[in-house]
């Protein structure tokens, strides 16, 4: 497979396509200029190919736009903790290699944590801060019964005084906060982050249905990784997770690891919630994406010390546990690997689950003309396997990141 040069041309043929709505069998993308011209069945490419146009022969794999991590602690041995520029390249670069486009680092609301994070991402390249799209924050305004992982001393009440420190310590670099909405001043504190463009989604939270009939009109709005960490869903006493299933305009978070959601949980949200509002994420955290020792792999890279916060971490499943009490923290599988799992184990078409992780993270976020194999949109493309272990190319805004050779 050759690469295309940055800013050429190409054209990527002999690959299934996935578009927002279905799967084109023996498809064809075309791009220029950054953008794409043309994605879709073969027979139908214009036949006026841009002179200099690589042509890439993809025969077997998949071309997807580039998939989105909306939420991650951490992968290929990097934390997101202390993080400096060298980090979040290395970072970005593993993800690309994972056929991960747009990323938001997150952590929990550590003061020298925002710092570094901020100043990594205010001193990054432009190639990362293109993809690096900001500091996706857990706390410190959560529920002190539903911290997770969130360590104690770190829970505040809500203040619009510590907000702005917080937006000053990580350089304005905030681009979601997760809080808890039955909090003193919570919905106050939701339009202060739409004021400051920050993404208000609610989470970490004790929460009864009762309380969440304000945020019905908040707009727009997600709820981190539903289910985990935030009161549940029963017949007498609701709470975030039973709102946010019923909500028809809230973005959803979804873990689909297969450790964080029992998957009949995930099945319920499939079944209940318009595809186009829920949001496959990771919830990774370092070695995440790296060989597992107990699996007997031998990478080139390998394992890091499993340690979160300064705590040490144990590997069950798919999931990352702290050692001395057993609270889930994280996942050792990234986005890609979600989406298989949706595909693959929970029969989602792969039109929309692939959407689940590109199309829906964008829309939330404000991106109009990122997430989809359309004409007009950012060349955002990756070539995947069909199991979506391996990508083999990948572009970013018509800039080959990752691939390999024929």
């Amino acid at each position: 497979m050759a690469l295309p040069d940055k800013d050429d041309a190409f054209l990527l043929e002999h690959c299934d396509v996935v578009l927002p709505d279905r799967l084109v069998k023996s498809g064809a993308v075309l791009a220029a200029g950054g953008k794409i011209l043309y994605a879709g069945a073969a027979a139908h490419l214009p036949e006026q190919i841009p002179p200099g146009c690589r042509r890439i022969s993809a025969e077997g794999s998949l071309a997807c736009p580039a998939f989105w991590e909306m939420h991650i602690h951490g992968c290929g041995g990097v934390s997101t903790e202390n993080m400096s520029p060298q980090s979040l390249a290395e970072m970005a670069r593993f993800l690309a290699g994972r056929g991960v486009g747009a990323f938001l680092p997150t952590t929990v609301a550590d003061e020298s944590y925002l710092t570094c994070l901020g100043d990594a991402l205010h001193s990054s390249t432009n190639a990362v801060r293109s993809r690096a799209l900001g500091i996706h924050v857990e706390g410190p305004f959560v529920a002190q019964t539903r911290r997770g992982a969130i360590s104690e001393a770190l829970i505040r009440p809500i203040s619009t005084e510590y907000l702005d420190r917080m937006t000053s310590l990580s350089r304005g670099k905030i681009r979601i906060m997760t809080f808890a909405p039955e909090l003193p001043g919570a919905l106050m504190l939701a339009e202060r982050l739409q004021n400051l463009d920050i993404l208000p989604s609610l989470g970490h939270s004790a929460a009864s249905y009762d309380v969440l009939a304000p945020f019905d009109s908040v707009s727009p709005l997600s709820v981190t990784h539903l289910f985990n960490a935030m009161s549940g869903v029963s017949h007498k006493e609701p709470g975030l997770a039973q709102w946010a299933l019923l909500s028809k305009e809230v973005f959803t978070e979804l873990n689909c690891d297969g450790t964080h959601v029992h998957d009949a949980g995930l099945r319920l949200a499939l079944r209940v919630r318009p595809w186009e509002r829920l949001i496959a994420i990771s919830d990774a955290v370092a070695p995440a994406g790296l060989p597992r020792q107990e699996d007997g792999g031998h990478g080139s890279t390998p394992e890091p010390a499993r340690s979160l916060y300064g705590r040490p971490l144990v590997v069950r499943g798919n999931g990352l546990y702290y050692e001395d009490t057993g609270v889930l923290v994280g996942s050792h599988c990234l986005v890609p690997d979600c989406v298989a799992r949706l595909v693959h184990e929970l029969s989602v078409p792969v039109a929309s689950a692939v959407a689940m992780a590109t199309l829906n993270p964008a829309r939330l976020l404000g991106f109009t003309r990122k997430g989809a194999l359309l004409p007009g949109y950012d060349a955002d493309v990756a070539l995947f396997s069909r199991d979506f272990r391996r990508c083999d190319f990948l572009s970013w805004e018509g800039q080959a990141i990752h691939g390999r050779k024929a």
